[in-house]
């Protein structure tokens, strides 16, 4: 298992999305008050979603070993080299 993204935005706030036209582009921000958004999270359903059955579970117990792993090293920065950039040259989506 890994963690990989580029950016970390507040769920609420206005996010990358795929256009229309299927370009990138920035989507709006959640327009309700904090408190309105802070009771939808407090009312939401803490039980697991049991998804569409198209993708594989998403056990509890991969994501506790996920953070056994890391914990000791998490906050301290630590980042392996990474010799390539991967498939996307670059961080510009065309």
């Amino acid at each position: 298992m890994t963690l990989l993204h580029q950016s970390a935005v507040a769920p609420w706030a206005g996010g990358l999305r795929q256009g229309a036209d299927g370009g990138v582009e920035q989507g709006d921000a959640d327009p309700r008050p904090e408190e309105e958004i802070a009771a939808s999270v407090v009312a939401a359903d803490p039980e697991p979603d049991e998804g569409d059955g198209r993708t594989p579970a998403d056990p509890v117990e991969g994501v506790a070993a996920f953070v056994t792993a890391v914990r000791d090293a998490w906050l301290r920065g630590d980042r392996d080299a990474v010799r390539s950039t991967g498939p996307v040259g670059s961080s510009r989506f065309l």
